[in-house]
Formats: structure tokens, sequence, C-alpha cells
């Protein structure tokens, strides 16, 4: 699931191509970095952002070209300028609340949040804000592009996209990992782990 997630979000909808700026929240986790892989074998470049020192490091290792830690950065709009100076065309959203302070740093037209697009039409993924005020100026002043997606909706797709996968993975070009917690018995403290973003990728329980 979270690699088919990954893969219908960037070329369903968000259509990446070939030099492309992709940004990544809650890049360590199971879809996001199934995400910032499958943004590098399509040749794009790809920011992600995570919470801890330990996740940074895994998405360098995955090859993503920036990675910061959220969590420690003194402004998220300099760690986000820093990492595209000229700005990002796609932003790929895992949590939250991450998405509106990041448009709320979209101020004008050579602030971090501008599109490389012609149309300045940076493309939102599974935007949801749970408390306002919601981010309306920027959306429209921006022309931005916002489209949440069900996995489901591609399920004919999902023979020939896993086989891809596959492929991608027997070349090392696709990794994965795995927290498993053993015992039916754990599996509520494994669940509250996995919302709190404890450990590094896709989380099991094994019973």
């Amino acid at each position: 699931m979270p690699g088919l997630t990954a893969l219908y979000g960037l070329e369903e909808v968000c259509k990446i191509q070939p030099g492309e700026t992709i940004l990544v929240s809650a890049a360590a986790g199971a879809v996001g970095a199934m995400v910032g892989q499958i943004c590098k074998i399509k040749g794009c470049k790809v920011v992600g952002s995570a919470g801890g020192d330990d996740k940074v490091a895994y998405l360098k290792e995955l090859g993503f070209d920036q990675a910061f830690n959220y969590k420690t950065v003194s402004s998220l709009e300099e760690a986000l300028k820093n990492a595209s100076p000229e700005g990002y065309d796609c932003y790929f959203e895992n949590v939250i609340d991450f998405i509106c302070v990041f448009l709320s740093k979209i101020q004008s037209e050579d602030s971090i949040g501008y599109a490389k697009s012609k149309q300045s039409n940076i493309k939102l993924l599974n935007l949801f804000c749970l408390t306002g005020p919601y981010p309306r100026h920027e959306i429209i002043t921006r022309q931005l592009k916002i489209e949440g997606f069900m996995v489901r909706s591609w399920q004919h797709k999902d023979a020939e996209s896993i086989k891809r996968m596959l492929k991608w993975m027997k070349e090392g070009k696709l990794k994965a990992k795995e927290v498993v917690t053993v015992g039916f018995e754990n599996m509520p403290a494994a669940f509250i782990r996995m919302l709190k973003g404890d450990g590094l990728g896709k989380a099991i329980v094994k019973v």
C-alpha cells in the first residue's frame, strides 16, 4: 500500500516530470520514503522533512538530495529556502499541519513558496488542516492546485505497478524498512508508536 500510494500520487495526481523539485513531509515514513525514491528514479530533485536526526541520515542514505529536521531548525522558511532556493514544483503532504506552516511563508514572488512552473502551480497532495486560519490567500494568489486522492482509484493498475516496483527493488533503486512488533497484544502500542513517528519505515505487527 505505501508504495502504490506514493506511485499513484506522483504519477497520476502530481504528474511529476524529470527536473522538477518535490518536497516531502514525514519523508522517513513508509509512504514518504517511497515518494522520495520514486522521485529520484524519475529524475527529480527531492527534499525531505523529518522529525529526527536519525531520520535525516536515513533519507540521505535513500538518495534524497536534501533533508532537514523540522524539529530543530531555527526557521522553517530558511530551511525550505536553503534546501531549494529555486522553489518547489510539488509538495507531497503526509502530516497534518506542516502544510499550513509552509503556505504561511508564501508572501512574495521571491519567497520560498513560489513554483518554478510558468503557471506558478505548486501541486499539494493530501492537504488537511485541523485548525484555522486556513491559508486561502496563499492558495488563491499563488494559483495552487490542491488535490486529495484514494489509492484504490487506480486499483486496476495495481498488478502492473507492483511489477514495476519489484523490478526497481531488484535493481536496488527502491528500498524499504520495516519496524516489526511481535505479539497481537502489542498492537495498540505499535499503533501509538506509528502515530508518534517512532521508527523508520513501515510499521508491522507479527502475530
